[in-house]
């Protein structure tokens, strides 16, 4: 009962995990994306290019592993035929909880790009499949 209750205290003096999506297609091409956790589904929802990024907060679920998944689409003419489905989070085993964690997923035309901070480069991660 003790490690039940430091760890809820611990939760709240924790800054929340934040999970940023940006769409860098291009003018025009929508990004349309489906972000679900372990306990939480955000639904299906559309970003238009450059628009104010889309920013989950949480934070990490003790003794669970919180997981983030999010389903990116896009396509010419708002057809959708390219897509995956990301990992865009996923806590470690631990009995204390991350705090003030980052991850920034980006849409390009040639593919899903990550950076762990605001401050350093994208890198593309993965290809988008047909």
């Amino acid at each position: 009962m003790l490690v039940f209750i430091k760890c809820f205290g611990l939760n709240q003096a924790c800054i929340k995990n934040r999970v940023v999506i940006l769409n860098l297609l291009a003018p025009g091409r929508i990004l349309e994306y489906h972000c679900y956790s372990n306990v939480d589904d955000l639904g299906v929802k559309r970003l238009d290019f450059n628009a104010t990024p889309f920013i989950i907060e949480f934070h990490d679920e003790i003794p669970n592993l919180t997981k983030w998944n999010c389903i990116f689409r896009q396509g010419p003419n708002n057809n959708m035929e390219y897509s995956y489905d990301v990992q865009v989070y996923k806590a470690g085993p631990r009995l204390i909880p991350r705090c003030g964690q980052l991850r920034v997923w980006a849409a390009k035309i040639d593919g899903i790009y990550f950076a762990r901070k605001y401050n350093t480069p994208l890198k593309r991660v993965l290809f988008w499949n047909k």
